[in-house]
């Protein structure tokens, strides 16, 4: 549970509380319950902590008993970080739903801010992942005709990633050294006849000695 985690003197990071910057992004909202009091409040899947402002803590029947904290608080894209009047342990729920938890209080800010954690503790969101992710032994079985012996792969388009802000050089023929040139004709017969390379009789882009 998140008050049994020790982050004081941590930095985390939220952003802004202010109820007119949510309209537009719509924003998530819930009423949950702090303390046994309905507080409305408002879903941010990027903030590690839960935040109330004053305003909303004072008007709980039951004041819980605030602590001070070292923990430091960024709204994002922010480098002055948040004023904390402090941080307390309750117990938030949601219909059938309840944990222990802490809670930040910042003096400004309207309304309190749910984290990912909290939500999805609460069954508030949920996030959908793939339930499998294929691998290299799915696709050793699915093409295992192509992972034996040699051969070539006949009739198949590839797309080659080119970076164009590179300048092509056109590299000189580089002829066979003498004393191996009887073996390369039977060399290219033996590849061939393996399925390892075979004749290709149109032009080839890119490569004028190929044509």
């Amino acid at each position: 549970m998140d008050d049994d985690d020790d982050d004081e003197g941590t930095v985390h990071f939220v952003h802004t509380m202010q109820p007119g910057g949510y309209s537009r992004r719509r924003i998530p909202k819930c009423t949950i319950l702090l303390s046994g009091h309905q507080v409305p409040s408002l879903i941010n899947t990027r903030a590690s902590i839960n935040i109330l402002a004053q305003s909303v803590l004072e008007t709980i029947p039951i004041q819980p008993l605030l602590r001070p904290t070292t923990t430091q608080v960024y709204a994002f894209g922010s480098s002055k970080p948040v004023s904390l009047a402090g941080v307390f342990t309750t117990d938030i729920s949601h219909e059938e739903q309840s944990t222990h938890t802490k809670v930040y209080v910042t003096p400004t800010g309207s309304g309190m801010l749910l984290s990912c954690r909290m939500a999805e503790q609460l069954n508030l969101i949920s996030f959908a992942f793939s339930a499998h992710l294929g691998g290299v032994n799915d696709i050793l079985a699915e093409f295992a005709q192509l992972f034996e012996g040699f051969g070539c792969l006949r009739d198949r388009l590839i797309h080659l990633h080119i970076n164009n802000s590179i300048q092509p050089v056109a590299l000189k023929d580089r002829r066979a050294a003498f004393h191996l040139r009887l073996k390369v004709e039977p060399e290219l017969r033996k590849l061939e006849q393996a399925d390892i390379i075979y004749k290709w009789r149109a032009p080839t882009p890119g490569f004028p000695l190929l044509s």
